[in-house]
């Protein structure tokens, strides 16, 4: 299960239905699903069996809530590419900031060397910097 930090990720990247799932099972175990099952329909168990395959990925307590809520449904789960996009890059600059080299990111996370140097300019772009105001 990996471990999400939901401050980091802009709810206007989640589509509405994932944001259900958000709600009903968490976070990180929502963002997993979207993750192993994205874009696949997911058969919902009648029961929550210790052994089922979510275990492994979600928790045998999000498998419960999920089974309280959807029990026997079968339910879309989006891709949400933008949303996982967004915080593979948040992990990236993370991981660059406590001394991780490029070249050691490029292999963790299939890139180029240029393109983790690509990734790193567009994402320091994109952070806000403190503006002053003039006619204070």
């Amino acid at each position: 299960m990996h471990a999400f930090d939901s401050e980091k990720i802009q709810a206007k990247l989640l589509t509405s239905r994932t944001q259900e799932l958000v709600e009903i099972i968490g976070l990180s175990a929502a963002l997993t699903l979207v993750e192993i099952r994205g874009g696949i329909r997911l058969s919902v168990p009648t029961r929550v069996k210790p052994e089922h395959w979510l275990v492994q990925h979600i928790g045998i307590e999000a498998l419960k809530k999920l089974v309280d809520y959807y029990k026997g449904e079968e339910i879309e789960i989006d891709r949400c590419v933008r949303a996982l996009s967004a915080i593979k890059e948040q992990q990236i600059v993370e991981e660059s900031e406590q001394g991780t080299s490029n070249a050691q990111l490029a292999r963790k996370y299939g890139y180029t060397e240029r393109g983790m140097r690509k990734l790193r300019r567009r994402v320091e772009k994109t952070e806000p910097t403190p503006q002053i105001d003039l006619f204070e």
